[in-house]
């Protein structure tokens, strides 16, 4: 990269991972270490790829009549990684012959012949007959409806979902995918302006974190392609976002991102400025604390 520089950028960021607080952000308060709870197990065994052991914890957690919808959900994950969608299939059969009132089931089956390519709207309706406020139900029958391009009401389901849990980002994602469908993707930043206005906050949030991680993303390709100075625009871009719907987590990330960037472009001046805000912003921030030394 810029000036022969070796690429701290790289070794700190991956292009298809979330943000990572291990390589760039310091907790701001310490937290007490307690044990995971069964659902917490399944996903960490899941996101180790350990997808047999997620299958069982999330079929424990079911068959001990503690499985809401995200249960179920873990679960068709679990299964559709594991490349066992046709067992998933034949569980959620016999759950629903003795759980014919579950909405968390109709909707898992539906979940499973969406991620089979087929048409999942009888089962999501199902789930939605049973419980109108399911809204993992309603957002996966956004998306069976955009498949169809039915825009309008697969909008109209995408958003009735976030009204009922705004805290879900995919829901966010899944709306933004509608509108770049639609050919208007403009849709999700000027919906993200309203929101910003007039609130709720919650939902200004996870718009604007979907709109961070896109910019996020986007820094990364430029950066790949050796696009220094665009990708600083775009996580310069990321971290306005983040103050904006005043997120701190993000703000650090993004200033200690852009500091590597210009660190790696042999700006230390500008580098070392953006490590000194991380460093207001969290004086525990270890790394960015350890850069401005070696820089002195």
């Amino acid at each position: 990269m810029a000036h022969g520089i070796p690429s701290r950028f790289h070794h700190c960021f991956n292009a298809y991972s979330l943000i990572s607080l291990v390589c760039f952000s310091q907790p701001l308060f310490a937290q007490p270490a307690f044990p995971l709870t069964p659902g917490q197990q399944a996903e960490a065994s899941f996101l180790q790829k350990r997808y047999e052991d997620s299958i069982r914890l999330y079929t424990q957690i079911i068959e001990d009549g503690e499985g809401d919808s995200h249960a179920f959900r873990g679960l068709i994950k679990a299964y559709a990684a594991a490349e066992r969608l046709a067992d998933a299939e034949e569980f959620l059969k016999s759950y629903i012959s003795s759980h014919p009132e579950s909405s968390p089931a109709f909707y898992a089956y539906g979940y499973m012949l969406y991620l089979r390519d087929q048409d999942g709207e009888e089962s999501l309706a199902k789930a939605l007959s049973l419980d109108p406020a399911n809204s993992l139900a309603l957002n996966n029958m956004g998306a069976v409806l955009a498949r169809k391009k039915l825009f309008p009401k697969a909008i109209e389901m995408v958003k009735k979902a976030i009204s009922i849990n705004p805290t879900e980002l995919f829901f966010y994602q899944n709306l933004k995918s509608i509108y770049r469908a639609l050919g208007k993707p403009d849709l999700f930043v000027d919906e993200y302006r309203e929101y910003l206005l007039s609130g709720p906050a919650s939902v200004a949030e996870g718009y604007g974190k979907t709109i961070a991680t896109g910019l996020r993303q986007e820094g990364f390709k430029l950066y790949s392609q050796q696009k220094v100075a665009e990708a600083i625009s775009a996580f310069s871009r990321m971290h306005q976002v983040y103050l904006e719907i005043r997120n701190v987590t993000g703000v650090v990330a993004a200033l200690f991102s852009l500091g590597l960037l210009y660190e790696e472009t042999g700006d230390i001046k500008n580098a070392e400025k953006y490590y000194r805000e991380v460093l207001e912003i969290n004086p525990g921030h270890i790394q960015a604390r350890e850069k401005i030394k070696d820089f002195h």
